[in-house]
């Protein structure tokens, strides 16, 4: 740029002159400035730089708009595959003109200066050559010597060409952490001032850019020779103050200080497989020297976890994921000791073979739990392809059924439950597990739990025998003669139980059937209670009492094939009866008893009720009472419920009508309806034959259930 004091008093004239004339228009051609910047890496730059020549660019946009850069190219080099011609600036701006190239040094530069000034037509050469000089090809005597050369012959190429000439950074080597060329930037600094203060004049200056100052190779480069963001604000800032000691622009603000390198990784393509995701991506638009691979588990809600290293490769394979797991993925880029800011999210679900099926289970219902209640243990068959297993319990009622999860996996085919309740029955179920992916669930048969559920509601159905009939106390229904003394109130006490009592005395099996209606009613009101339910039947369907009262009348010994048959179909109608009482309360401890025989072939009583009987009739006694207990408790199994009906006979053996204690009324006269003189209380338990009852059942709940 001609800046003779002939010049600006021209300039000074001319505006006197026009201006009374009317306004003018800018006089944009005074301002502007064209800047050729030649250079090596540090000035050309690498993909993903900002470049120190954008940092210039920037300041001088307000401090000397209208200024513009020239040169013979625009590129950076691309690192990742060592070669020029990438546009990948870290900001994009209209001024990437330039000059300068990875390598490029004074010592090559002298042979094409002059044909890149001409083809340009710059007003201002700014150099920053010399590192690879120094580094490498010359020495700091040598390099101000073709520095000379250089300057000669750009102006010759362009008389008048205005000249900032930086100096040469230091370097830094992380690895030895030892600082390079101090010295000879030092002895090339002092040379280069001189070599500037004797080639600069008046129309043509010359001034050096003070990059040295305040230059730390350590801080201010990410692989300890090229600017970060940091270094190129530095270096930006120095040469902007030596062109505004040439009037281009001014020396403030103060670009430099601390910056970010702010380039977002690349979005990483995804393929996934097997507890596995294969990420790839491109550095090359980065320029970056590896890249942070960030991953959470969206299903967990995760905080973004980042590999502890950067991958120095265009790829990785994230492992040992979760099956089924939806993971997102992004990556940050890392140039040297730069690192950027996170990329794009990409998404993905692991893949992975689904767990097989659990082809079975089994269950045993243990003692007591450390932590109260019982234990049930548990043991099923291994899932294919499952790491893990979750399992879960429920508890079976009338009531809502609610499975409730164990909250983690577990890794071994066997779980024990604990804290069950007592007397309640559960139900387990399990499947098999890998990461997210899930099998079918697989659920254990309904297993009861050892001892007796306290607090229970309690039902007691069935004939005379359930009813009390044949105790001496208080009567509180005269159809059914149900008594206060029954034996089922007598298990209340022990089980605490609140009891209804529908049995009614002569009832027979389609008369259960309508004491199952009042079950459900009171089972209804008590939703997820623990349930017992005690029944006794079949004695009025074979009309047994009725032949017991015939044998006293007379002998009945010829009625034994009848009453055998009749035994022999009431089996099915129990087995139908008890199963439809399982059915209506699947759930409840369902307890059906048997009958006592009413004589004994031993018995020796003197009464005239027992002389009545005959050794015959006794003996058929006993065999038709062990005939129907074996068929109730037949029936029982059959239907899935307990029996005690042979226990009943055993208990009373000993205690029959004609023992010295018994346990059964004889023949009690008293009405008996139509007519008839015996009381309906004949051949029934009296009290002492009730708490007889009452611990045949309370034995058999207890032997049962412990």
């Amino acid at each position: 740029m001609r800046r003779s004091l002939r010049g600006l008093l021209l300039t000074c004239l001319i505006a006197v002159v026009v201006s009374p004339l009317g306004p003018v228009e800018p006089a944009q051609a005074a301002d502007r400035h064209r800047i050729l910047i030649t250079g090596d890496s540090i000035t050309q730059g690498s993909a993903g730089d900002y470049t120190w020549r954008y940092r210039l660019w920037a300041k001088l946009a307000r401090t000397a708009p209208g200024s513009s850069f020239v040169g013979t190219r625009s590129d950076l080099y691309d690192v990742v595959n060592r070669r020029p011609g990438s546009r990948s600036y870290a900001a994009g701006f209209p001024a990437t003109a330039h000059a300068a190239g990875w390598g490029d040094s004074y010592r090559s530069g002298v042979g094409t200066i002059a044909a890149q000034v001409r083809s340009t037509k710059p007003d201002v050469l700014v150099v920053m050559l010399g590192g690879n000089d120094l580094s490498h090809l010359t020495s700091p005597l040598a390099t101000i010597a073709n520095v000379r050369t250089y300057i000669a012959r750009a102006r010759a190429a362009r008389p008048g060409l205005d000249v900032v000439v930086g100096e040469v950074p230091t370097r830094y080597d992380p690895w030895s952490r030892k600082y390079q060329l101090r010295a000879q930037a030092a002895d090339y600094a002092s040379r280069l001032r001189a070599l500037a203060d004797r080639l600069d004049t008046g129309t043509e200056r010359v001034v050096t850019a003070r990059t040295g100052d305040g230059w730390d190779p350590a801080r201010h480069t990410w692989d300890g020779t090229h600017p970060n963001s940091t270094g190129e604000a530095l270096i930006a800032q120095r040469v902007s103050q030596a062109l505004a000691r040439i009037g281009i622009g001014s020396a403030g603000p103060d670009v430099s200080g601390t910056r970010s390198w702010s380039v977002p990784g690349p979005a990483a393509t995804l393929e996934p497989g097997a507890d596995q995701v294969a990420l790839t991506w491109n550095r090359a638009a980065t320029g970056s020297t590896g890249m942070y691979v960030e991953q959470r588990l969206r299903d967990r809600r995760e905080a973004w976890r980042r590999m502890p290293y950067a991958v120095a490769a265009n790829g990785w394979v994230s492992k040992q994921l979760t099956a089924g797991g939806r993971y997102e993925f992004r990556l940050v880029p890392v140039k040297g000791s730069s690192v950027g800011r996170a990329g794009p999210v990409t998404r993905a679900t692991v893949t992975g073979p689904k767990p097989g099926p659990i082809k079975s289970i089994k269950v045993t219902a243990g003692g007591n739990s450390l932590y109260g209640g019982k234990v049930g243990s548990t043991t099923w068959s291994r899932s294919a392809h499952a790491n893990a297993y979750l399992v879960a319990q429920r508890r079976m009622s009338n009531g809502k059924l609610v499975w409730e999860d164990l909250p983690y996996p577990v890794t071994k085919p066997a779980w024990t439950f604990q804290g069950l309740e007592q007397g309640r029955r559960y139900e387990f179920r399990m499947r098999g597990a890998r990461g997210f992916l899930r099998g079918a669930w697989r659920t254990s048969a309904v297993t009861r739990m050892r001892g007796w559920a306290m607090h229970s509601v309690q039902v007691s159905l069935g004939d005379s025998y359930s009813a009390g009939l044949g105790s001496r106390r208080q009567y509180t229904d005269y159809r059914c003669l149900r008594s206060t003394s029954a034996w089922p109130y007598a298990i209340n006490k022990v089980a605490r139980a609140l009891i209804s009592h529908p049995a009614c005395s002569g009832a027979r099996v389609p008369g259960v059937r309508e004491q199952v209606k009042t079950m459900n009613k009171v089972f209804g009101s008590r939703r997820g209670s623990p349930q017992l339910v005690t029944l006794t039947i079949g004695g009025n369907d074979v009309g047994f009492v009725g032949a017991l009262e015939e044998c006293v009348r007379q002998n009945c010994v010829s009625r034994e094939r009848d009453l055998v048959e009749r035994i022999d179909r009431v089996q099915a109608l129990l087995r139908t009866v008890y199963r439809e009482v399982r059915k209506a309360q699947p759930f409840a401890d369902i307890v059906v008893g048997g009958y006592p025989s009413v004589v004994e072939p031993g018995d020796v009583s003197s009464d005239f009720v027992c002389l009545r009987f005959t050794a015959d009739e006794r003996n058929m006694i006993a065999r038709l009472a062990s005939r129907l207990n074996a068929r109730i408790t037949a029936a029982a199994k059959a239907a899935g419920v307990w029996s005690v009906g042979q226990r009943v006979r055993d208990a009373f053996r000993g205690h029959n009508v004609c023992s010295g204690r018994p346990w059964i009324n004889g023949v009690a006269i008293g009405y008996g309806g139509h007519g008839n003189p015996i009381s309906p209380k004949s051949f029934h338990p009296n009290d002492l034959g009730q708490a007889g009852y009452a611990k045949v059942f309370q034995g058999t709940l207890n032997g049962l259930f412990r």
